[in-house]
C-alpha cells in the first residue's frame, strides 16, 4: 500500500488509504461532532430568542442565529454518509464565516471597542484544539479569523499595531506549525498501525495455509506454545491405492500437480467436517477429530467425512479423465483412483512435537496406530473403509445399519484379535 504524506496538506497521497484514515477518525469523532451540533443549535435559539425579546429583529441581526439553527438541523436529519461527508465542513464554516459576517453585521457598534479584535483569534486557537480538522482545513480556519482581528486592529490609531502584530503572528505560528506536525505524525502512526496489520494479517494466513483455521488461532493466541493434553479424538488415516504404480511414469510437476488437486478436494471435505489435517505423508493425510478443540460426536463425523471423501475421489476421477490425466494409470490397468481409510477413537496425548528449533503439533498414543494399521486392513478385507468396533458402537443408527463385520486382525500387542468393521 502506498503511504507516502503530502508534505503540503499531510493527506496521504492514495486517496484510498486517506478515505480509510478518515473513517477511523471519524469513529472516534462523530459523537462529540454531534454535541457540538445540538450545542449549537441550542445555543443560536437562546440568542435569537432574545433578540425577539429584545425587540430586535432586523434582517441584520438574526442572520446569523437563523443561519446556525437551520443548517445544523438539517444536517441531523441527514443520512450517515452525508454527516460524514458535510459535517467537518459545517463546523469549519463557524470560524471562517461567521466571525467575519458578525463583525460586518454589528460593525457600528463593535468598532468602538478594541478589545473585541482579539475575539476571532480566540475563536481560531479555540477550534483548533477542540476539534481534529485536517491541516488544511486548520489552515483556514486560523487564518481567516486571524486576518479578520488584523484588520479590525488598523482602525484603532492609539494601539501599537507593529506590536500587536507581532504579538499575533507569534502564537498564529506556532498553531499552524503544531497542527501540521500533529497530522503528519498522526498518518505516520495510522500508516505503521497499517503496516504492522498487514503483516499480521499475513502471518495469520500464512499460519492458516499450514495448520488450518483453528489451530492457527490458538497458536497466534497461546504464542506457539500448546502444551500437551490427554483427549478424546478420532483419529483418520487415508492413502491412495496403487500410488507408486500411478505416479512411476509422471513427470515431478504432473505429480505434484496430481496430488495437490487431490489433498485440495480432500481438505475441503475434512474441513466441512471439522476435521484438522495434522500431517502428509506422501499420498497419504493423517487427520484428527476432536483437537485441538472439541468436537462431540466425533466418531460420525470422522466416518460422515469418509464417505464424502469417496464421493469427491469419484469426481475428481471424472475430471482427470477429461484432463486425460487418467491415461497415466489406466495404461497400467488401474481403471480409477481408490482410496483406503481407516478410523479408530481412543484417548491420545495431543500438542507440540519436536525441538525448539521446529514444533509440530500432532496426536501419539495407541489409537494412532490403530487407525494406521486399519487403515492397512482395507487390503485383508478388499474393503474401502475400515474401522474399529469403538468407532461401530458410537455410530448413529443410519450409519450403524449401513456397517458391517468385515473380520478380525490382530494387532502387535494385543492378545485379542480385533473386530474390523466398514461401510
Amino acid at each position: 500500500m502506498h503511504n507516502k504524506i503530502n508534505k503540503i496538506t499531510c493527506t496521504f497521497e492514495n486517496p484510498d488509504l486517506e478515505k480509510k484514515y478518515f473513517d477511523g477518525k471519524w469513529e472516534k469523532v462523530s459523537s462529540f461532532y454531534f454535541k457540538v451540533i445540538i450545542f449549537i443549535i441550542f445555543a443560536s435559539s437562546m440568542y435569537l430568542l432574545s433578540l425577539v425579546l429584545r425587540d430586535m429583529v432586523a434582517i441584520k441581526s438574526i442572520i446569523n442565529p437563523i443561519i446556525f439553527i437551520t443548517f445544523p438541523l438539517f444536517l441531523i436529519l441527514k443520512s450517515e454518509e452525508f454527516k460524514k461527508k458535510y459535517l467537518e465542513k459545517f463546523l469549519l464554516f463557524l470560524p471562517i464565516i461567521n466571525n467575519p459576517l458578525f463583525f460586518y453585521l454589528d460593525y457600528e457598534r463593535l468598532s468602538n471597542l478594541p478589545h473585541i479584535a482579539f475575539i476571532p483569534l480566540f475563536n481560531a486557537v479555540l477550534w483548533i484544539s477542540i476539534f481534529p480538522f485536517n491541516f488544511i482545513y486548520a489552515f483556514l480556519a486560523c487564518t481567516i479569523p486571524f486576518l479578520t482581528s488584523l484588520l479590525l486592529l488598523t482602525n484603532y490609531d492609539t494601539l501599537n499595531a507593529p506590536l500587536i502584530i507581532t504579538i499575533y503572528f507569534c502564537p498564529y505560528v506556532l498553531l499552524i506549525s503544531g497542527k501540521w506536525k500533529s497530522e503528519r505524525d498522526s498518518r505516520i502512526n495510522f500508516s505503521k498501525s497499517i503496516t504492522i496489520e498487514e503483516n499480521r494479517q499475513l502471518m495469520h494466513e500464512t499460519l492458516k495455509r499450514y495448520f488450518g483455521d483453528t489451530l492457527s488461532d490458538k497458536i497466534i493466541s497461546q504464542k506457539g506454545e500448546l502444551e500437551g493434553e490427554n483427549k478424546w479424538v478420532t483419529i483418520l488415516f487415508a492413502d491412495l491405492s496403487a500410488y507408486s504404480t500411478i505416479t512411476e511414469n509422471m513427470s515431478p510437476e504432473i505429480a505434484l500437480e496430481f496430488l495437490n488437486e487431490y489433498f485440495t478436494k480432500m481438505h475441503n471435505v475434512i474441513k466441512e467436517f471439522d476435521g484438522h489435517i495434522l500431517n502428509y505423508i506422501g499420498d497419504s493425510v493423517m487427520v484428527v477429530f476432536g483437537a485441538p478443540e472439541k468436537l462431540k460426536s466425533h466418531e460420525n463425523q470422522a466416518v460422515k467425512c469418509s464417505l464424502k471423501m469417496k464421493e469427491e475421489l469419484i469426481e475428481l476421477n471424472k475430471e482427470w479423465d477429461e484432463k486425460e490425466t487418467s491415461r497415466y494409470w489406466k495404461n497400467h490397468g488401474i481403471e480409477s483412483i481408490t482410496m483406503r481409510i481407516g478410523l479408530h477413537t481412543g484417548s491420545v496425548i495431543a500438542g507440540n512435537v519436536g525441538s525448539q528449533e521446529m514444533l509440530q503439533y500432532s496426536t501419539i498414543g495407541d489409537t494412532v496406530n490403530v487407525a494406521s494399521r486399519l487403515e492397512q486392513a482395507n487390503k485383508d478385507f478388499n474393503t474401502d473403509i475400515s474401522f474399529s468396533s469403538e468407532i461401530y458402537t458410537a455410530l448413529t443408527k443410519e450409519l450403524h445399519d449401513r456397517s458391517s463385520l468385515s473380520g478380525e486382525i490382530i494387532l502387535k500387542g494385543r492378545a485379542v484379535p480385533t473386530k474390523v468393521y466398514s461401510i
